[in-house]
């Protein structure tokens, strides 16, 4: 029995849901229009248009006039994409974990590791469970976050529910019998994405993050030998996750960021550039808050070059 033990519960999760669907695939028989190119499939996500991907994915050679088809044919505002891996540094990464080694982590992130796994129980839960049960914890959850606010409990069911038979596995951390957070896992043949991780910081007192997530690593990496990855660098982001999975057991993976704008767009950039200082020292909220992460992801892309 590890740390972190898994508790699975037949009352909790069914194992109907369960699929080789690939993420794109069910992506498409739920009407989102992907569009191809540069040798992907690409999504359109809040004006961007992102590679469909559950794991570290690079594009090499890329083709300026593909791209400016790619952004012509969705309407995205740009499209953002990693190539080159690399072992040195660089500004641009994703947050994988695909190997796993406890003891090599510190003494106190052991000790805490210990803690979640006494006070907190993981349990495998599936999507209708959540969708009558999650609300609160996932309400809860956006009282960390200053620029995003909770969905109503119909949408919130509504997303959850359509999620049932598709390549997606959650999972809870409870303390006693109060939900304090979940995982929504997409699940592909060799890797997993954590596409959704949300806690009540009610009960972040009782280590449940670091328990959700040695128990992720466990059953994903060192059972089933797949790749588990929290996406790129955010540029954006409210919350501290990925500091907190590098120092539980995931690496950064470094490559290149690279993004192509829309011509206005693309002018605008290079306009606001020089001022981005005092763009950054704007009230983080609102319009100010995606100038700043627009500008921010711009200069990690020339920091890149």
């Amino acid at each position: 029995m590890t740390m972190a033990a898994v508790k699975l519960k037949s009352s909790v999760v069914t194992d109907a849901g369960l699929t080789n669907q690939s993420y794109a695939g069910w992506l498409r028989e739920h009407g989102v229009r992907l569009f191809n190119g540069l040798g992907s499939e690409w999504e359109l996500q809040k004006g961007a248009l992102l590679p469909v991907a559950t794991g570290p994915y690079f594009i090499q050679g890329s083709n300026l006039g593909e791209a400016n088809s790619l952004l012509k044919e969705s309407g995205a505002w740009f499209l953002r994409f990693a190539s080159d891996p690399c072992e040195e540094e660089t500004e641009w990464w994703y947050t994988v974990c695909d190997r796993y080694d406890q003891r090599a982590l510190s003494s106190k992130v052991r000790n805490q590791i210990k803690r979640g796994a006494r006070e907190c129980s993981v349990e495998r839960i599936d999507a209708e469970w959540l969708a009558k049960n999650g609300y609160h914890c996932y309400s809860a959850a956006y009282g960390r976050y200053k620029n995003a606010r909770p969905s109503g409990i119909e949408t919130f069911q509504r997303n959850l529910m359509r999620t049932v038979g598709g390549p997606f596995e959650y999972w809870g951390i409870f303390v006693g019998n109060n939900l304090a957070g979940y995982c929504q896992c997409i699940v592909e043949q060799r890797n997993v994405a954590t596409n959704v991780i949300k806690f009540n910081p009610g009960y972040l007192k009782h280590y449940v993050s670091y328990a959700l997530t040695t128990s992720l690593i466990e059953h994903y990496v060192s059972i089933q030998g797949k790749v588990l990855s929290n996406g790129t660098r955010s540029v954006a982001h409210d919350t501290n996750i990925q500091d907190l999975l590098l120092k539980l057991g995931f690496r950064k993976q470094f490559c290149r960021l690279n993004a192509v704008y829309q011509p206005s767009l693309g002018i605008a950039a290079r306009a606001a550039f020089p001022f981005r200082k005092v763009i950054a020292a704007l009230p983080d909220c609102g319009v100010s808050h995606k100038l700043r992460a627009f500008l921010f992801q711009e200069e990690l892309r020339r920091r890149c070059r």
